[in-house]
Parts: C-alpha cells; sequence; structure tokens
C-alpha cells in the first residue's frame, strides 16, 4: 500500500503576524460550531458556492502535490482518495474513503465536525474537479452516519438524483447507474 502523502510543514503559524498559512495561502482556524451555524443559516446555492471554494484549493494542493493534472489522472484511485482524504483531515473536515460501487466513485466523508451535506458534496466535487483538470458533479446520495456522496457526470448526478428524489434508495439509485452509461 502506498504510504499518504507528506504533510510535514503543510500548515504553518505566524504569531507576530497572526496569520496562519496552508501550503503557502493564507488561511484561517475558525470554531466548527460557528462554520456550522454560518452554513445552517445560509441558502443551498451559497453552501454550494462555499464548498465549492473550499475544495477548489484543496484540489489545486493535491495537483500541486502530485506533480499536475494529468499526474492525478494518472495516478492509482487509491493515490488520489488519499491525498483527498489527507486535505480534508488537514482541513478537520473529517476523513474520505472510497466505496467501490462497480464503476460508480462513491466517496464517504466521515467525522465531519459539520452537518451539512450539500456543502460536502460541493467540495468534493470541486476537489476532484481541480484536481484533475476535468468536469466532476456529485449528488448526496446518504447523510446518516457521514455523508456518501456520489463523483460523476452531471447527467449521471442528476440521473441519480432524480430517483433519490423519488424515493429509490441509494443503492438501488448507484446500481441502476451501472446499467446506464454514466
Amino acid at each position: 500500500m502506498a504510504s499518504g502523502p507528506d504533510l510535514t510543514r503543510a500548515v504553518r503559524f505566524d504569531l507576530p503576524q497572526g496569520a496562519v498559512r496552508l501550503d503557502g495561502d493564507s488561511s484561517l482556524v475558525v470554531s466548527a460550531r460557528a462554520l456550522g451555524q454560518l452554513l445552517s443559516a445560509s441558502t443551498a446555492e451559497l453552501r454550494a458556492s462555499v464548498g465549492g471554494e473550499i475544495g477548489g484549493a484543496m484540489g489545486a494542493r493535491v495537483q500541486k502535490r502530485l506533480g499536475n493534472a494529468d499526474a492525478v489522472r494518472g495516478a492509482s484511485l487509491e493515490v488520489a482518495v488519499s491525498h483527498l482524504s489527507a486535505e480534508l483531515s488537514l482541513c478537520g473536515f473529517g476523513t474520505l474513503a472510497l466505496e467501490r460501487w462497480g464503476r460508480a466513485l462513491v466517496v464517504h466523508v466521515s467525522g465531519a465536525p459539520v452537518d451539512a451535506p450539500d456543502f460536502f458534496a460541493s467540495l468534493v466535487a470541486s476537489a476532484v474537479s481541480r484536481a484533475t483538470g476535468a468536469s466532476a458533479f456529485s449528488t448526496v446520495l446518504d447523510a446518516r452516519e457521514g455523508v456518501r456522496i456520489l463523483i460523476a457526470s452531471q447527467a449521471a448526478a442528476q440521473r441519480a438524483r432524480g430517483w433519490l428524489d423519488q424515493g429509490v434508495p441509494w443503492g438501488e439509485a448507484v446500481a441502476r447507474l451501472q446499467g446506464a452509461s454514466s
């Protein structure tokens, strides 16, 4: 099994300047409770936008660590997931694991300090898009015991969302996608 990314010195605290840097970028250490309250009071569009911004920055760091978008796409799925999970952990958002469902890419975010499934769906899709240089879309499959997120093409994510909105269990929705081109 490949070792995870080297995050030595990834977070730097400059106390005299009152600054925190994450891989050289200006960052913040904020209360999870406060962020949770802010996300709860926000619109779905704003949660998606904020998740997208944070996820995009994570994806950029994954891409930088692996070299470039081609290197990310050429890496094994396990290596890419390890790097993305490290980013979530580094930022205090929990961990990310891959769940194999045939050809479908389902990720499970667990240990998150805030309850905002749509925020995490946007975060993960944006991280994948930025890291790989290819468009990725998401939909929340399940929000019990963490959040399970389908990462797919726009059409596949929309089909799955339609089935879920009709009451189809998420496992069945993912299985249905296996029979259709996504």
